[in-house]
Order: structure tokens, then sequence, then C-alpha cells
């Protein structure tokens, strides 16, 4: 079912230039002129392709997680938390919806919004539950805010913590002294976004119940194949990526059947935060409602993850409507570890098209620097300067960079989309609670602006995307249309020992970013609601 019709013959070239150039031999000898000519950027390129061996060099971590998930059931404990953010948790919240866990058993924290502390708060309580602190720096702000709160209400208990964490790390020494269960030491030859075969994948992936040494199995096999320099479908695969790019069809909108419809959360950080660097990148859209394939402007690339044929005649109209397509058949859950080796190694080779280094992110550190400075000011003050309202009209605010006008809500956001360009995208970030109700509201407000505007719709939930697509909105090209979306938390949470609530938190971080896209000349506005009820008046 692949048709890429007028990217074939882009790919094929490039396939008959990547043997000319080595490229694939290259990249396993660990060369770094594949991303970069930069003396730093070639040492951090070195540091950083543990990733390549890891379905061997795991092993004896799967052996070691085996075991220790074991011991973590006979002790009684049967819920876990996985506090984390981008790279420490994205995989493992794959693995558990592709697997179908129940979500009472397994689930994952990446928020700072005190409704969902709340909620995992009274979903895993202290007596029942595993907390997994997962950072490779061991000093992610959101990460060390909900563990210094659930170690508050587990009474120091450390038996209920575990680790996972860079060798060196402040988490390893706090956790050393704590005296948490396990601290497991991750490949610190591996970037977070990279890191689903590491310790940072397998030590939850255990935990669920998963086969850890089945799945480096299933990895194995696309890395015996990405050793090709022929029949080599990751090659291949990021060949069509970077191609697609180059050509003007820099959305990438993945396809999935309903098994593996969780894929693209942990896809779009690897291809933001790799790809989305020195005004270029590649836009992966996940997610989005399928529309008429007529609807669809020239700047796509669809990607159809094909398990049951779910979505065949979907793309059959797109076929028909001349959109390039290509398809990876899935066999079963276990593809997932496969479908990581595959867009790791084909991630990498895109960047390598697009002339970017593939292991870095340069622009993340932006919304942090603004957001610590918003902290500061807070701590000086007591309060957040969220400066002044471009329009307001009873219970919503808006804040924006950019001219509007309009008598209503709805004509003053119709008036920001009209700042839009053919090849824009808009990204939508909620700063709100992520459950099925916030998400299913949000999805409204998506699809109706896909059928307004004609453009392809991102949604992400802060501050989880400021460690997913973050690097994109600010270090790749300038064609994103940015709507923060925000309200006032009916209650909220102090941060033990840090002087200041999760609520706080969140919005610094909402202010933070918010300059960060200022300052990097992107068309920014915000809609601030005064309760979250009145999210339902955008859709």
């Amino acid at each position: 079912m692949t048709q890429l019709k007028f990217l074939l013959a882009p790919v094929t070239k490039r396939i008959t230039q990547f043997e000319a150039d080595s490229v694939n031999s290259r990249l396993w000898a660990h060369d770094p002129t594949l991303w970069t000519e930069d003396p730093a950027g070639q040492a951090e390129v070195k540091i950083r392709l543990g990733w390549l061996d890891l379905p061997n060099t795991s092993r004896n971590l799967a052996d070691n997680v085996t075991a220790f998930a074991k011991e973590v059931k006979d002790a009684g404990i049967h819920k876990t938390l996985l506090l984390g953010m981008g790279g420490s948790s994205l995989g493992p919240e794959v693995m558990s919806l592709t697997f179908n866990l129940k979500p009472e058993t397994f689930a994952i924290l990446d928020s700072t919004d005190p409704a969902q502390i709340a909620e995992a708060a009274q979903n895993f309580p202290t007596d029942e539950t595993l907390y997994i602190v997962a950072s490779k720096s061991g000093g992610t702000a959101e990460t060390m805010s909900a563990f210094y709160y659930f170690w508050e209400k587990s009474g120091g208990d450390g038996s209920h913590f575990v680790a996972i964490t860079d060798p060196g790390s402040n988490l390893e020494k706090m956790a050393k002294e704590r005296n948490f269960r396990k601290i497991f030491m991750a490949d610190s030859t591996v970037g977070g976004r990279y890191s689903a075969l590491t310790a940072f994948g397998l030590v939850p992936a255990a935990l669920m119940g998963i086969d850890a040494n089945k799945a480096l199995d299933s990895a194995a096999t696309m890395m015996a194949e990405a050793k090709k320099d022929i029949d080599n479908s990751a090659l291949y695969l990021g060949a069509v990526m970077g191609e697609a790019a180059l050509n003007g069809r820099d959305k990438l909108t993945l396809i999935t059947d309903s098994a593996f419809e969780s894929f693209g959360a942990w896809a779009e950080q690897l291809i933001a935060e790799s790809t989305g660097k020195e005004g270029k990148g590649i836009v992966p859209i996940d997610g989005e409602s399928l529309l008429p394939a007529e609807k669809y402007g020239d700047d796509r690339l669809f990607v159809y993850l094909r398990l049951d044929s779910e979505n065949d005649e979907f793309v059959t109209e797109l076929e028909k409507a001349n959109q390039p397509v290509l398809e990876i058949q899935i066999t079963d859950n276990y593809s997932l570890f496969t479908e990581f080796y595959r867009w790791e190694y084909a991630t990498a080779v895109a960047c390598h098209i697009l002339g970017v280094n593939a292991f870095d992110q340069p622009n993340v550190e932006a919304a942090k620097i603004e957001a610590r400075a918003q902290i500061y000011a807070y701590n000086q003050k007591g309060v957040l300067d969220e400066g002044e309202p471009t329009w307001e009209k009873e219970d919503v605010k808006i804040y924006t960079n950019v001219d509007i006008v309009g008598a209503n809500l709805n004509s003053a956001i119709d008036s920001f989309f009209d700042k839009g360009r053919e090849d824009d995208y808009v990204a939508i970030q909620a700063y709100l609670p992520r459950n099925n109700q916030t998400a299913t509201s949000l999805q409204k407000i998506r699809k109706a602006i896909q059928e307004k505007t004609g453009l392809a719709i991102t949604l992400g939930f802060g501050p989880r995307f400021l460690h997913s697509t973050g690097q994109l909105h600010k270090g790749g090209a300038n064609n994103g249309i940015f709507i923060q979306i925000t309200a006032d938390a009916e209650a909220d949470i102090d941060i033990p020992t840090q002087g200041m609530s999760f609520g706080t938190l969140e919005r610094a971080q909402v202010l933070g970013d918010y300059a960060a896209l200022e300052a990097a000349g992107r068309r920014v506005l915000r809609i601030h609601l005064s309760g979250l009820n009145l999210l339902s008046s955008l859709e």
C-alpha cells in the first residue's frame, strides 16, 4: 500500500547517495560528521550513540529488572506511579497503553497541574504504590517537585521509592541518603529520547509484566536489519522523512490502528526534539482527526502503522488524492520495541539529511530559564507577572503578541488565525489536567480549528510537551501558530520544602514558555479561563 508518488525519485536518489557516501557504515562507526562539523557538537554526538547497541548491551539489565519486578510483587506492592518527564516517561506510558495495562495499576505523572497531582495521589496511595523517580540529570523540576510531595505523604518510607538516573547525579546521592528500595543506573551514552531500551524503559516494563528479554529480541530484529546497506527499512524510513521535509512535506502525520494509537506520543518527542533546530524540522502530527482526503494540503507525509487493516480505506483515499503514504506492518504488541528502534534509527538518518545534530537540544533550556526568572520574581514579590490582557470579556482573557480584533471570543481568536500561512501548523498547548474529559474537549477544539483553517494541528498538555515538542517550537522553522490554554485551578497544592505551590510552578512554566516563544519570534496567543468549566465554550 506504500505510495510515495513524487517523493519516490528524490528518495531513490538519496539512497544511492547513501551508498556512495557510506552513510550506514559511518553511522555504525559513530562518525559525528554525519550530523555536524562543530567540534563541540561532534563531542556530544560521540557520547550519545550507545542506543545503537542496546538490544545487546541491555541484556543483563533485562535479567535484573525481571528479578526486581518479582521482588516488588512478593512484597505486596501492586501499583506503580512513574514520576518523570519526556524521555523518562513517554516510552513507559506507550508500553502500558499498548499492552492494555489497567490505569489503576500503572501510570505516569508528568504534570505540575494541581488537579492531576491530586488525582495521582488518590489513585496511587503510598502504602500500595512503588514510586519510580526517573530523571537523567536528577534535577528535573517537575519530577523532583512530585517526589517531594509523595515523599512527604509516605512519611519518608524509602522502601516505596526507586530511582532511575545517570551515575553521579544528585538523584543518585539523594536516593542513597534516603534508603530507596533500588537505584538503577541509566546508560549515560544514551540521550533521554533514545532511552526506551535502557533502564528508563525496561524497569517500568518489567513492573508491568512485559518480558524484557522478549522486548529486546524484538528490537534486535530491527537492529540486525539496520546494519544492512540494502533492504534496510529503518534507513529507508529516514530517507523518506528527510526528503519529504526538504520537499515541503514537513508535517509527518501518523495513522495508526487502534492498538498502536499511543505510539505517536513517544515518536513526537523523538522526531520534534531531534530534528527541530537551526530553523529546520519535521513536525510530527499525532492523534489528529481524520478528514476527507481532499482536505489535506501539500505539506503532508503520511505514515501508517498497520496492524489489522483498520485504516485501509482511508489510506486508499489518501493515495487517490495523490498524498504520499508509507506503510509499516505491525505484527503484535512486542512490535512496539521493533518500532522504537526503527524510528530512532530513521530519525538519526533524517537529521543527517536535514543537516542538523540529532543529539542536542539547544533551545529546550530557553523556556526553563524564563520560568526560573518568573519563579525568582514570584519569590521576591509574591505574585507572578502575567502582563496585561490584549482582550478581555467576563471570564476570559486573551494575551497575545500580535494585533487581534473581535467583538466576541470566537472573532478575536479568528483574527489570530488570520495571521496564518498555507504551510503553517497550529500548536494547542493546554496547561490543564490531562484526563479523558479535558482531552475530549480539546480534541473537539482541535478538529474545529483543523476544519476552519485547513492547517495541521498538534495538541500537547503542558508542561509535558516542553520536554517533547518544545525544542521544535522554539528551534524549528517559524511556521507554528501557538495557542496556550490556561485556567484557574479549583484547588492548589503546596510543594513541600519549595516555598511555592504546584499551581504557581505550572503558571510560571506557562509564562516562561510564552516568553521563550515570543523571543524566538513566534506568534503566540494565550486564552485564560476563570475556570476549567469554561473550556467547552471554545469547542
